[in-house]
């Protein structure tokens, strides 16, 4: 028993050796090929030039528009004109002008701006808004009356930031 002991510990023995140098092998291939990648004295040379193939023009990217200021209101909760049944809309709204930085005339105009906006909210009923065009119908109805009371700037789009009809 005792030999059969000893002659499984040469093989473990032999067996770590073995992975150990393994280990240092890949390292210092590893080591090499990272020290070769960074400091290669060889040139990388462009597949195109190589096949003697012109490289097809960079499209140039068109110039994006800056930013224009975003309003922001308070939510509106109103009542819909439905018939049938009691319907509200709670809708927060967001309103894009043509500048770029914040003007005046909003804040002077804000509670009529509210009030037109309130008119309009509740002369719709339920059907008229629930789907995408609905609500793009809507979107311009507003953006178009907001833009008869505005005189120094002018709205170019209207976002709702909530849509919640219940």
């Amino acid at each position: 028993m005792d030999e059969e002991k000893k002659a499984q510990e040469p093989k473990t023995k032999n067996s770590r050796k073995f992975l150990m140098i393994l280990a240092g092998a890949v390292l210092l291939c590893g080591g090499g090929g990272g020290w070769l990648a960074l400091f290669s004295p060889w040139q990388i040379v462009d597949g195109h030039a190589l096949l003697g193939m012109q490289k097809a023009p960079e499209i140039e990217k068109p110039e994006k528009e800056p930013q224009k200021f975003i309003y922001k209101m308070d939510p509106f909760i109103v009542n819909l004109s439905n018939s049938e049944r009691m319907r509200y809309l709670k809708l927060k709204v967001e309103v894009e002008s043509m500048e770029v930085k914040s003007n005046e005339e909003y804040e002077k105009r804000l509670p009529q701006l509210r009030d037109t906006v309130l008119a309009i909210l509740t002369s719709k009923t339920s059907k008229e808004i629930m789907d995408s065009e609905g609500k793009t119908k809507l979107r311009n109805e507003i953006a178009a009356r907001l833009n008869q009371l505005l005189t120094t700037f002018q709205i170019k789009t209207v976002y709702f930031a909530e849509f919640v009809i219940q």
